[in-house]
């Protein structure tokens, strides 16, 4: 499945969603510490990025305060991140009372409100592959793909490469048709996070249709990290000694690559949705597609589409205003015009959602809809699909990034099955 766009207009948002939610301005004694203070306010922790800047923030939180009289006050990290500043500050009895761009980890569930109760949390995307048998502590306004294949149409065909690969082999295949035609980078991965993150994506569908649930098979001990990571490690390291993707490109940062990609250096670029954001910002002079990443059988393409929540909220137990604060996550992530203008911050799929001006985001809303399900990515840290260890994402990446430094695919699915039998044991 694929979908390609020129650059053009597109049309309004439209949300097939409920009426705008009259909320109410209502304190409440409960809980203790830091939050709130008692005094009718909110604090909300929130990521502060390029695209999402503070003013941002309080432009998309103000009709709730005029509504309600509440008035939500916006905390950037006082660290590196949000997940970095949210222990800490529980453990400084200053906690927000309302978290964004996080999931609960083992440490920081305990201290999460149950949303369960409330009957718009089942509504919100993705609620049931984050909730823990059945209890919700953390929902969302949508879902990120990240089974993203983007690529250079006008340099496919200059390589005469008539449809977007479905299959491994195709995709084989149009590697060296673009390399043939000296393209300077047929695939690019990136440096640091991204490394691990792209390889990741692009085994998600295959992944999830040898082994639905790979990671339960894994806590279960009926499968190992290395199983189901040394295919895709083999796929990797074939293309490395194609010359299809060299170590440069680990040592090249994310930013670089995607304006490699823009500048047009680049063949195929594996991202999640948000790069659809920074193709907006500087659009490129060709065509650009997305597919959806390759499966050993055309028959089970397109295979299932690898997610994960955007915007995700959660809300401290401790908050002294629990009614304002559920209050506002509920405005947050079922509110038509805060939705869209979340949308429009940073890039993301709901059903009924169509981005407003973002063609690149259509693409990626038209291969999410034709997807046969979502599945949670390896690094998920809550709910039933979580591996029962932490650190899986650095630990996973530091070890692909051993791929093009000449290190075995057999070698590399050793090492990551030995890290996740020590760290359970520990």
């Amino acid at each position: 499945m694929s979908t390609t766009f020129q650059r053009r207009a597109r049309g309004a948002v439209v949300l097939g969603m409920a009426p705008v939610l009259a909320l109410a301005a209502c304190g409440s004694d409960g809980g203790s510490g830091g939050g709130s203070a008692g005094d009718g306010s909110v604090r909300m922790l929130v990521n502060i990025t390029d695209n999402l800047t503070q003013a941002k923030w309080e432009e998309l939180v103000k009709p709730f305060e005029d509504e309600t009289g509440i008035d939500v006050k916006i905390e950037g990290p006082s660290g590196q991140s949000v997940a970095e500043s949210f222990p800490a500050l529980l453990a400084a009895g200053t906690a927000p009372d309302v978290i964004e761009s996080i999931v609960p980890g083992p440490d920081t569930a305990p201290e999460v409100l149950d949303l369960t109760e409330y009957d718009w949390a089942s509504g919100t995307p993705m609620a049931d592959l984050y909730s823990t048998d059945g209890t919700i502590n953390v929902v969302g306004v949508g879902m990120q793909a990240q089974s993203l294949m983007y690529y250079n149409a006008d340099l496919f065909q200059e390589a005469g490469i008539t449809e977007p690969p479905t299959t491994w082999d195709e995709l084989d295949d149009a590697l060296a048709a673009l390399a043939a035609k000296d393209v300077a980078t047929p695939i690019a991965f990136a440096s640091d996070w991204a490394t691990g993150v792209q390889v990741q994506e692009i085994w998600h569908p295959q992944q999830n249709v040898t082994t639905p649930g790979w990671q339960q098979s894994v806590a279960d001990g009926s499968s190992t990290l290395g199983d189901q990571f040394q295919p895709v490690f083999e796929h990797v390291a074939d293309w490395i000694d194609a010359g299809y993707t060299t170590a440069d490109d680990v040592a090249t940062d994310s930013g670089t690559q995607e304006a490699n990609f823009i500048a047009g250096d680049v063949g195929v670029y594996p991202m999640g949705s948000w790069f659809s954001t920074t193709l907006a910002a500087s659009p490129p002079e060709f065509e650009v597609g997305v597919f959806a990443p390759p499966v050993d059988d055309a028959a089970d393409a397109p295979g299932p589409m690898g997610a994960t929540l955007a915007f995700p909220y959660m809300v401290w137990k401790g908050t002294a205003n629990p009614d304002g604060a559920t209050a506002l996550v509920e405005y947050l992530t079922t509110d038509e015009a805060a939705i869209a203008a979340q949308a429009d911050m940073d890039s993301f799929s709901r059903e009924g959602l169509e981005p407003s001006s973002n063609e690149y985001a259509g693409m990626v809303q038209e291969l999410s809809d034709a997807a046969p399900s979502y599945v949670v990515p390896g690094n998920q840290t809550v709910g039933d699909y979580a591996l029962p260890v932490a650190g899986f994402n650095p630990k996973f990446t530091e070890l692909v990034q051993g791929l093009w430094q000449g290190r075995s695919p057999a070698d590399v699915a050793g090492d990551l099955t030995a890290w996740y039998e020590a760290e359970k044991l520990g």
